[in-house]
């Protein structure tokens, strides 16, 4: 019989060799900065233009991972003596990346140098005009690459060489800048690269999931107080605490925050003052719970149309909850779903977010319509779109002949066999050495065949199921179905996690379904 951890061998599809090397080895190396193209050069040219002191302009993106790019830049340049500027466009009035119009306003400020995080790779035209007026440029980014590069000055990205073979995110690429630019690797920095990984689903294997492990030891060792302020947890800070705890709280404020406040966000980020730092947390919160709040209202007030091969809807909201409540609606339908608002600046114009699953791809969804539309970009899974008001019942024909021919895909998920006894620390310890968890790494589900309900104790409010399966492990069934007591014994499908409780830890089989027979 398997141990636990050849099990998980198995599941991850590698051999203890490559374990070994690969998931033991507490001396994280990073790829070398060398490895993007032209960075050194970079480097001098932005020293060079602090030399001579140019005024300085970073602008970057209104998600988690713009804001990460836009701090992780403006401290190296504060580490090197230099006060820059940022700027972060307003979603509903700017729209993603830079204009010409606020080209215009930097230009009239006496800005002369603009350095683009997080956007810019296909901003050609907007890169001429600022390069017509004199102004120096350098694009640090890292979305898809067009046939033709923009004329900046310098332009970071990973995929310009043959080196990287996976994507990573802005905030990891301003993260090498830094680590380039000032000749060392600095912690905090580190930290906010790795923060941005997980924010912008990037693929955790190699370099991204060296990157995101050194930024969580660097969390737990150094607790800085902009992130744990806005985590409310000090101590074994994982990578699920930052993508459902942090990582929304940052991209809320993007989403529904359209003046000089949102400002703040990055002011959160950069600044060393505790009282400012819990200040903007508490601002932070108070933004998510309005998030929360409207996303709840208009899922609660949505009436779908259900009969189609997807739904597509108009809604009267901000831009920046269509993605959330697209992906809400996606979920509970199993159907791809577009939500669509008026363009803030032109109601002619309209813009939608698509989100879908394996089996309808949103790109190609998109290039089936690309003839109708201004724009569009985003992912297998998610994507954004702009078109004229006029098109939109053509668009929605061609989307549903698409879909009918596109439906999702049920992937059968795998999981893994294990005894009660299997529940332990110690293996609970061996499963954290595949960490971290997320995109293209998944968190194993485990399977526990046969259990006996006769077995489980329920809470004082009979609402739970709290069950011990030794001394050191228990079994836990949040809000359980409570026809599950009808039967004899099912098959427990759940995850393995720590419970921490008075200075103890315990490990706990977390139940989220279960299998009759």
């Amino acid at each position: 019989m398997k141990t636990f951890l050849g099990k998980l061998l198995d599941f991850y599809n590698i051999d203890f060799n490559q374990y070994k090397n690969d998931y033991l080895d507490d001396n994280l190396v990073l790829p070398s900065y060398t490895n993007f193209k032209n960075i050194n050069d970079a480097c001098l040219f932005l020293k060079e233009k602090i030399k001579n002191n140019s005024k300085i302009l970073i602008y970057g993106d209104y998600d988690c991972d713009g804001i990460m790019a836009t701090s992780i830049v403006y401290l190296l340049l504060e580490k090197y003596g230099c006060k820059a500027g940022f700027y972060i466009p307003f979603r509903e009035t700017d729209g993603y990346g830079l204009t010409i119009k606020n080209i215009d306003k930097f230009y009239s400020l006496g800005y002369d140098t603009i350095i683009l995080v997080d956007n810019g790779i296909t901003l050609n035209k907007e890169v001429d005009y600022l390069k017509r007026l004199g102004l120096n440029c350098i694009i640090i980014d890292h979305h898809m690459i067009q046939t033709e590069l923009p004329k900046a000055d310098y332009i970071i990205h990973p995929m310009i060489n043959d080196f990287f073979d996976v994507n990573m995110s802005a905030g990891a690429v301003a993260f090498y800048f830094s680590y380039a630019f000032l000749g060392y690797i600095d912690p905090y920095l580190a930290t906010l690269g790795s923060i941005s990984i997980l924010s912008d689903l990037m693929p955790l294997k190699k370099y991204n999931k060296t990157l995101v492990k050194i930024g969580l030891k660097f969390i737990n060792e150094y607790k800085y107080s902009n992130i744990v302020s806005l985590l409310n947890k000090y101590n074994d800070i994982n990578e699920f605490d930052l993508t459902m705890n942090l990582i929304p709280k940052i991209n809320a404020v993007g989403r529904i925050i359209n003046d000089n406040n949102l400002f703040n966000i990055v002011r959160t980020f950069i600044t060393n003052d505790k009282n400012k730092i819990f200040a903007y947390a508490n601002w932070i919160e108070d933004v998510n719970t309005k998030r929360k709040e409207l996303v709840k209202t208009l899922f609660e007030n949505l009436k779908i149309d259900n009969s189609n091969s997807m739904i597509i809807e108009i809604l009267n909201t901000k831009e920046g909850l269509i993605g959330l409540i697209a992906n809400k609606i996606m979920i509970e339908y199993n159907k791809p779903v577009l939500i669509i608002v008026e363009e803030n600046k032109d109601n002619d114009l309209l813009k939608g977010s698509l989100r879908a699953k394996n089996g309808f791809n949103v790109i190609e969804a998109f290039n089936a319509i690309q003839d109708l539309v201004i724009s569009f970009g985003g992912h297998n899974n998610a994507g954004g779109v702009e078109f004229k008001k006029e098109n939109l019942p053509k668009i929605k024909c061609r989307l549903f002949e698409f879909a009918k021919m596109h439906t999702f895909v049920d992937e059968k998920e795998r999981v893994i066999e294990i005894m009660p006894q299997d529940v332990n620390y110690e293996n609970y310890l061996t499963l954290r050495n595949f960490a971290p968890f997320g995109q293209d790494n998944p968190l194993p589900l485990f399977k526990i065949k046969n259990f006996y309900t006769n077995s489980f104790v329920l809470s004082k409010d009979k609402k739970h199921i709290l069950t011990s399966l030794s001394i050191n492990s228990n079994l836990v069934y949040f809000n359980y179905d409570k026809s599950i007591l009808n039967y004899n014994s099912i098959d427990l499908i759940g995850t393995i996690n720590d419970n921490f409780f008075k200075n103890h830890h315990i490990a706990q089989f977390k139940v989220i379904n279960y299998i009759t027979k």
